[in-house]
């Protein structure tokens, strides 16, 4: 059997990081804070509703995940899910006044947490990072161009 070393991939590179980013989130931020829940929480606003595929894009992520993470958020009363007037398939959804209360708590500590993450990661290791995404995201593009 052959030994493989997962370091020698992108993809688990980028899962370590990812995992390591979320743990930051959670120990600075606390309250089972998880990066996309952040993202939400400051995608969203009290006083106006998006509908679920609006978030989705904005968020670059499929409409299940955004189900699943807005239905969390939802049982702990951050975010509220409405249906349409004139189409009940339109889900709307909006951040509720006790979301908003969170928000403002994680805005206070943000600093912190960039300080953290950030602490011994200069400019050009971020336009580095910036451009492997960017070169994922060429390569992404060309093999959907293919098939």
């Amino acid at each position: 059997m052959m030994n493989f070393d997962l370091n020698q991939f992108i993809c688990f590179n980028f899962y370590n990081g990812w995992r390591e980013i979320t743990g930051f989130y959670k120990d600075t931020l606390g309250m089972d804070v998880t990066p996309q829940k952040v993202y939400v929480l400051e995608i969203l606003d009290t006083k106006e509703k998006l509908t679920m595929n609006e978030l989705s894009k904005k968020m670059n992520l499929d409409s299940s995940a955004v189900s699943t993470l807005i239905s969390r958020m939802e049982k702990k009363e951050l975010v509220k899910r409405t249906h349409g007037t004139k189409d009940r398939r339109t889900v709307y959804v909006q951040l509720t006044s006790e979301g908003e209360a969170v928000r403002n708590t994680l805005r206070e500590n943000f600093g912190t947490l960039t300080d953290n993450i950030n602490e011994n990661i200069s400019e050009e290791d971020i336009n580095k990072l910036q451009e492997i995404v960017g070169k994922i995201t060429e390569n992404h593009k060309k093999l959907m161009e293919q098939s």
